[in-house]
């Protein structure tokens, strides 16, 4: 059965710089398929700053790229925002414990950003089903974690380095990491099967 729409869910500490850049960074990538609402992309923090804005320097270099960051009001991560995802990308390690924690029956659509990238290159691009993005996108998450499975552990560095207050040449690492990471997902999410 063909979901009526995947939402991807970015979740950093406080939803201000990691996760909002993700999410922006991915909506530009996903272009229409976003705009048409066949995926949502959303973020979080799991300490959020409710109601804060990004921060300033996220901010511009999401500008630099094209992105839009209007509108954009942080939030801590709930329970019922989580049961709504369909993938919860994390910039770190432990910000997926404390999502699966928070809702451990959905751990298996739980992953830190660069863990889904290494496990999405050992999936076979034959591997995926689906004529639309939505159904494309929950194949390329169910082989994610079947990977897992399978897989040896990843690196102890799967984290994405948090560059608050940092340079903004930490921002920028930071915007390349998370786009380089996202590269082949979300290809493989707007292409699907060979």
């Amino acid at each position: 059965m063909r979901p009526e729409r995947f939402h991807l869910l970015f979740v950093c500490t406080a939803n201000i710089c990691r996760s909002p850049m993700a999410a922006e960074l991915t909506r530009l990538r996903l272009g229409a398929a976003a705009r048409s609402g066949d995926i949502l992309v959303s973020s979080a923090g799991t300490h959020g700053h409710d109601g804060a804005d990004m921060d300033p320097d996220a901010a511009a270099v999401l500008h630099s790229l094209g992105g839009e960051t209007a509108g954009f009001a942080a939030r801590t991560v709930t329970v019922p925002l989580l049961s709504t995802a369909d993938l919860v990308l994390t910039a770190e390690r432990r910000h997926r414990a404390a999502v699966a924690a928070l809702h451990p029956s959905a751990h298996g659509t739980m992953f830190t950003i660069l863990e889904f990238a290494r496990l999405v290159r050992r999936i076979s691009p034959d591997r995926l089903v689906g004529e639309d993005i939505a159904t494309r996108a929950e194949s390329l998450v169910r082989e994610a974690a079947r990977m897992r499975g399978m897989s040896p552990p990843g690196p102890p560095d799967e984290d994405i380095a948090d560059p608050y207050q940092g340079p903004v040449e930490d921002y920028r690492a930071c915007a390349t990491a998370i786009q380089g990471a996202l590269d082949l997902p979300l290809r493989r999410i707007l292409t699907g099967p060979p």
